[in-house]
């Protein structure tokens, strides 16, 4: 009888055990692992508040030009440059900013050559701004597609032409008051060469360069 009471009490003290520890251990299990998160990668965040957005200026500045012409006859002289700018800026969270610009001016810079006389009557740009933004300064610098209406001339005839080149430079803005802009810039244009007629005297070839220095005061959208 002791023994047949040994066998049925063993076995269900066996069960009971196996069935409470079961869950237990597989808890405990659970809460070993460590679940794994996956890295999420933020993109960049655009900014407006600053300096991101549309705006629009006017300027004012003086331009250095100089001219050559296929004999070898040099020219150089300086004038006055009038002119607005147009563009969209995009601001990111690293406080860089990457914007579009297009700019046009009045020109009454002119280079005697012997007996040629060219003249820059205006000029245009298309180009690509690159900066880093500060609390109320943006420091920047720009490249893109330049244009120039250009008229030379001489005892015997003159020939106006579009001549087209690059234009490079960099410059600082400031804020003035709240979306109130000023700044100061230098650009360097340089332009293809361009035949031009002059009558009797033949035809010329002529390569004009500039160097420009610009003050303006804008509007931030």
């Amino acid at each position: 009888m002791r023994m047949l009471f040994g066998k049925i009490i063993t076995p269900t003290f066996a069960l009971i055990w196996f069935t409470v520890s079961m869950p237990i251990g597989h808890a405990a299990d659970l809460l070993k692992e460590e679940p794994i998160i996956p890295q999420v990668t933020e993109p960049i965040k655009i900014d407006t508040s600053e300096w991101g957005g549309f705006y629009v200026g006017a300027f004012g500045g003086y331009t250095w030009l100089q001219t050559e012409t296929s004999i070898s006859a040099r020219g150089r002289d300086e004038g006055a440059r009038l002119g607005g700018y147009v563009g969209y800026n995009w601001q990111f969270d690293n406080r860089i900013i990457s914007g579009l610009e297009a700019q046009a001016a009045l020109s009454d810079a002119s280079a005697q050559m012997g007996e040629v006389n060219v003249e820059q009557n205006w000029d245009a740009s298309l180009r690509a701004r690159l900066g880093y933004a500060f609390e109320n300064s943006l420091l920047y610098s720009f490249a893109g597609l330049a244009v120039s209406g250009v008229e030379a001339s001489s005892l015997t005839g003159a020939d106006e032409r579009t001549l087209s080149g690059f234009d490079v430079g960099a410059g600082i803005e400031f804020e003035i008051y709240e979306d109130l802009r000023a700044r100061i810039e230098y650009d360097y244009d340089h332009y293809s060469d361009e035949s031009f007629g002059l009558g009797a005297a033949g035809t010329r070839e002529v390569d004009v360069d500039s160097h420009n220095v610009n003050v303006g005061i804008g509007l931030k959208f």
